[in-house]
């Protein structure tokens, strides 16, 4: 578990800096352009990550499931990145073709935002860029250079984060910042390419037959992200289509997705090779084993995290937008809501057991759910005359996660035969709860009383939060050993062995 541990803290590190990179840039646009032409910029940006895991076919997982059952990697990472990269080219074709009608749908009656075109033009490669080295991630992970990985997810984000810097420096263009952040896109794709290579080598194995089951395999999987990315941006299409651009850039840039999301990817890339290895040998025993540390773990960093930024949303918003924003707060909290759930991981046992489909009817509830109850609530709300109306997408997501998780869970407990006590270690969860309240609320308390900006206050109220939470947990048993072990399991040698 030591070993897991350090390898889901590497991943993390890449994919968390790249998530925070993309908070930067939307900070730095936020400040560069209005509203009308920060809606463009959002707008495709939300497109993209859309279509991105839509295009993305399954392969990443395929290749993370079927690496450790294959002898010849090469042939593996041959396939999948063939398959990879003439997916990116029609998603490319696609945007280039038929990308302004596509917006022009999604905005209703007002059709496209206006400047659209040069804008997406400038941002294709980079998305093609995304499909193409979404395979080849998998690859380094699944070859056990997750380091790889994670400095190549370092450098793109101090890329990224550079480009819109530049444009906020100079005043540049949506079209020109995203031809920069699709110039770093591709700088990272090549250099995906040759770590790959270097990896699986060259020689006379490049050939392999298991196309029909790599594909076969894929499918579900497929299917499951389509559905999974057309649920996380339903919200934003509903905003899209029944809102001014001021609201959208507003519910876009509060949409603030906390970067613990990123670590539970990273534990999904790690976890579905271990759990398909054990699921394979049916050691049932060991399976719960990773799940219930996954979940102890996990909640050490998401629960405390939710109550401190439930306390200091106002704060934070204050901080990361400027002043014209401030409607974002609210947006904001409300997606936080959801961050409980992050204490556990889910497909990933579905997944790794070869249970993929239970996945995609989780997926397609959960994409039903939140697309009827997201159009219901605006339509009563604006209706009604409420000026809360563009919240009922934001509330629309968060219920048809928790269905949607409900769900998962009972998939889960079905296969492996586990009861409701066996699922989670609630009153461990409970304390940490706890815990969590006691010490954000302390902390807002403290902070509120002295004449600070948002910045210090965020950075004071972040301080007394973590020395009392970690006085808190020290004082629990149970989560005394649980943060000694997490931290033993990432810093120390002897974990690994």
């Amino acid at each position: 578990m030591g070993r897991l541990t350090r390898k889901v803290g590497i991943v993390a590190l890449g994919r968390g800096a790249n998530a925070l990179a993309v908070y930067a840039v939307y900070a730095l646009a936020a400040r560069t352009w209005d509203k009308v032409q920060c809606e463009v910029f959002a707008a495709i940006w939300v497109l993209s990550n859309a279509l991105v895991p839509i295009f993305l076919i399954g392969l990443p997982t395929a290749v993370l499931y079927f690496f450790p059952r294959r002898e010849n990697t090469r042939g593996l990472a041959l396939q999948a990145g063939s398959c990879a990269l003439g997916s990116a080219l029609i998603l490319g074709g696609l945007l280039h073709l038929a990308g302004s009608e596509l917006f022009a749908i999604l905005h209703g009656d007002e059709g496209p935002p206006p400047g659209m075109d040069e804008p997406l033009a400038a941002f294709i490669p980079y998305a093609v860029a995304l499909v193409a080295g979404g395979v080849l991630d998998a690859v380094l992970i699944a070859a056990d250079r997750a380091h790889w990985q994670a400095l190549l997810g370092l450098g793109s984000s101090v890329g990224l984060v550079a480009a819109a810097a530049v444009g906020y420096a100079w005043g540049l263009t949506t079209a020109e910042v995203l031809g920069l952040i699709s110039c770093v896109g591709l700088l990272r794709l090549a250099a995906a390419y040759a770590l790959v290579y270097r990896v699986v080598g060259s020689g006379a194995h490049w050939g392999a037959d298991g196309w029909r089951e790599l594909l076969s395999y894929t499918r579900p999987i497929a299917m499951n992200d389509a559905v999974g990315a057309l649920s996380r941006t339903v919200d934003r299409i509903v905003i899209l289509y029944f809102f001014t651009h001021e609201t959208f850039a507003e519910y876009h840039f509060g949409a603030v997705e906390v970067p613990i999301s990123l670590l539970l990817a990273a534990v999904v890339t790690v976890l579905v090779p271990e759990v398909s290895a054990l699921y394979q040998r049916g050691d049932r025993q060991a399976i719960a084993h990773l799940w219930r540390q996954a979940v102890s773990r996990l909640a050490l960093i998401a629960l405390p995290l939710f109550c401190f930024l439930f306390a200091f949303a106002d704060v934070f918003i204050a901080w990361y937008l400027p002043a014209e924003y401030a409607a974002s707060t609210w947006v904001f909290r409300i997606f936080l809501l959801s961050l409980p759930l992050r204490c556990a991981v889910y497909n990933p046992l579905l997944v790794g057991m070869g249970k993929a489909s239970w996945a995609l009817w989780g997926s397609l509830f959960d994409l039903a759910f939140n697309a009827a109850l997201s159009v219901g609530l605006v339509l009563w709300l604006t209706q009604s005359g409420s000026a809360w109306a563009y919240l009922g997408p934001a509330i629309a997501t968060v219920v048809a996660t928790y269905a949607q998780v409900a769900f998962l869970v009972g998939a889960i407990a079905i296969h492996l035969r586990w009861t409701w006590s066996d699922l989670l270690p609630w009153s461990g969860l409970g304390r940490l709860a706890l815990i969590g309240v006691v010490a954000s609320g302390a902390s807002r308390w403290v902070s509120q009383w002295i004449e600070l900006g948002a910045m210090t206050q965020l950075g004071l109220g972040g301080a007394l939060c973590a020395l009392a939470t970690v006085a808190l947990l020290s004082a629990d048993p149970y989560h005394r050993h649980a943060l000694r072990s997490l931290i033993s399991a990432l810093y120390s040698s002897k974990a690994a062995r």
